[in-house]
């Protein structure tokens, strides 16, 4: 199949008059950014009428699965343990990963800045949320491997790359299985899942003013488990919903036989897929100046 001809710069003009519901009145296509130079909302009737302006993404953002999960009380004692372990389970995370893909035929070249960010802010919202019966903060990290356009690994700054997506699951399943031994206050390597450390220059602190034991050692455990898995399910298996419609302007009024200009010349950028959503009554017409611009 041929591919599109997406001229360099294309200026054109936009006419739409409304029906009533939300018209879709202009899409950015694909390929392309647009500016948009100048709108005018014309009342054509005899009377003010009110016109509304959605500015669409068309994008489906990941949304974390919190099914199921019972943050069901605040354990203090558990969130102090990681917390006294932050930076164990963090630079014995970097090593594992480290260890991990140099088993690969071709190793990734791992910024370990970045996973290092991430491991942090995981186990962060970990220990905030079981010692404040929340979810806020894990939700916060489980989205934060994706652009503002739901997209992982798109190669924004920051953000782990697509071909390290392996990679991002295998350090949130470690270090999930690295807190869950830390909150029995034992050595980590006495897990069956944990048979070895990858590096000795951080060591575990067990501290045994801290108690976790019975229902509150059960409790915390379960849910470290659950919060971990909701970070590493957004990667895996997300659940997307379409994002929700920007609203531009909303009940602006529009007197008889006269016009809106509600964008400032050339103040308004639409991105490939936006779309423009405009509602209003069938007096009004919609009258557009856009300059269509092809990425690069």
């Amino acid at each position: 199949m041929a591919e599109v001809f997406v001229p360099l710069n294309r200026f054109q003009s936009v006419i739409s008059t409304l029906t009533g519901e939300e018209d879709e009145v202009y899409v950015v296509p694909s390929g392309v950014s647009t500016i948009v130079l100048s709108a005018q909302i014309t009342n054509r009737g005899e009377q003010t009428e009110k016109v509304n302006i959605l500015i669409k993404s068309n994008n489906e953002l990941a949304v974390p699965n919190f099914t199921g999960v019972n943050a069901t009380g605040s354990f203090t004692s558990a969130s102090a343990l990681l917390e006294l372990n932050k930076n164990f389970i963090i630079t014995e995370t970097l090593a594992y990963t480290t260890f991990q893909n140099n088993l690969l035929e071709d190793p990734l070249t791992l910024d370990l800045n970045t996973y290092r960010s991430y491991t942090d802010k995981n186990l962060s919202a970990v220990i905030y949320d079981i010692q404040n019966n929340t979810t806020l903060r894990t939700t916060k990290a489980a989205n934060s491997y994706y652009d503002k356009n739901g997209t992982f690994g798109s190669g924004s700054t920051g953000l782990i790359p697509f071909s390290e997506y392996s990679s991002s699951l295998n350090a949130i399943t470690y270090a999930n299985e690295l807190a869950k031994q830390v909150v029995k206050n034992e050595s980590v390597t006495g897990s069956a899942s944990i048979t070895r450390l990858y590096q000795n220059s951080v060591t575990q602190s067990i501290d045994t003013n801290y108690t976790t034991s019975g229902s509150l050692l059960s409790g915390s455990l379960f849910l470290i488990n659950q919060l971990y898995t909701v970070i590493e399910e957004n990667i895996q298996n997300p659940v997307r919903v379409a994002q929700a419609p920007l609203e531009f302007i909303k009940n602006n009024e529009v007197p008889k036989q006269d016009a809106l200009s509600p964008v400032v010349a050339g103040k308004l950028v639409l991105e490939d897929g936006y779309s423009l959503i405009v509602s209003g009554s069938n007096n009004l017409t919609v009258i557009l100046s856009i300059l269509e611009s092809a990425n690069e």
